[in-house]
């Protein structure tokens, strides 16, 4: 696989030892964008910071290790952050905006984006199944798994699985009997 230019990673915030964006990854702003080391972002990935007209940096965090499959799009106003070693599937949108619709009669595109203090968090060691989305204020724990097509737009714990839509909690690590329970169990 080719991947972007040691140029073009001169351009980024911090850009790890051993990793590789494939072409065909549309990032703008590269200079708010950090990619730790040894991070594989696929091919038909688009990264886009948007400007919210607030004085503090927008910026988007890869952490080490972490795996992104192809057509991933983030879209941050404020911080999406994905900390080592997250499993990105295919079809993946994270987003901590989007914009507002409260005015009829004006195009949605020209109304501004929702609150630029939203944030994204995906913790350490989860996974995003294929054609999931995680909108909003959002912090999803470490060790979890949400499931493909899911759609998160509130905050889950650390060690559980999350499905549909919206995404809720179907099972959840229990570290003192170590064992995977039903929510609400124990």
């Amino acid at each position: 696989m080719e991947g972007i230019s040691p140029e073009f990673q001169q351009r980024f915030s911090t850009f790890g030892p051993g990793s590789l964006i494939v072409l065909k990854t549309d990032i703008n702003c590269p200079e708010k964008v950090a990619i730790g080391r040894n991070v594989l972002i696929q091919e038909n990935s688009w990264f886009t910071v948007v400007h919210p007209g607030k004085e503090e940096p927008p910026a988007i965090s890869i952490g080490d290790g972490c795996s992104c499959s192809r057509n991933l799009i983030i879209t941050a106003a404020n911080s999406v952050t994905l900390e080592d070693n997250v499993i990105v599937g295919p079809d993946v949108y994270i987003a901590d905006t989007n914009h507002q619709y409260r005015q009829i009669g004006i195009p949605i595109r020209d109304q501004w984006i929702t609150t630029a203090s939203h944030q994204v968090r995906i913790g350490a060691g989860s996974e995003l199944g294929a054609h999931c989305v995680v909108v909003g204020n959002v912090t999803i724990g470490k060790g979890c798994r949400v499931t493909p097509n899911s759609v998160v737009t509130r905050d889950l714990p650390d060690y559980c699985i999350a499905a549909g839509n919206p995404a809720r909690v179907v099972n959840v690590y229990d570290p003192e009997a170590g064992v995977w329970q039903l929510p609400g169990e124990g």
